[in-house]
């Protein structure tokens, strides 16, 4: 995302997204995503908000043949801080689809923030929760 130097009399806002070059709208916020694999599973690293700009990035990312052939996808959530109900619906259509081709999926590192949507929803007891990545390749 770009945004502007500094507070300014006569321009944005310092945080502000500025139009994207040639484009009429303002940037939306994109998602940090890192990736790496094992034998037998992938681990996705999410930093940033997931919402309903972010969310079809996520699910984008985790939908690719090198992601969705994985026995075994985690996300590690350990840098999200924000989720909204885009992001509870990426979560569960990643766990349905996985599930549905024989595979596995687990969420790491579970801010508070996050975990209480979590609990409040009672995905709790759809998703997998776990506190590490290593805790989650031990459990399964």
């Amino acid at each position: 995302m770009t945004t502007s130097p500094a507070p300014d009399a006569h321009g944005p806002v310092a945080g502000t997204p500025l139009a994207e070059p040639g484009g009429l709208l303002p940037a939306g916020p994109t998602l940090s995503l890192a990736s790496h694999r094992g034998p037998r599973h992938a681990v996705v690293t999410v930093d940033g908000a997931i919402d309903y700009h972010t969310a079809p990035q996520l699910l984008g990312h985790v939908s690719t043949p090198e992601m969705r052939d994985v026995p075994l996808l985690i996300l590690d959530l350990a840098r999200v801080d924000f989720c909204d109900s885009s992001a509870l619906g990426a979560f569960v259509d990643v766990q349905r689809r996985r599930s549905d081709a024989g595979h596995r999926f687990a969420l790491t590192g579970v801010q508070p923030e996050v975990r209480r949507i979590l609990e409040l929803t009672r995905l709790t007891t759809v998703l997998p929760l776990h506190a590490t990545v290593e805790d989650a390749l031990a459990a399964h």
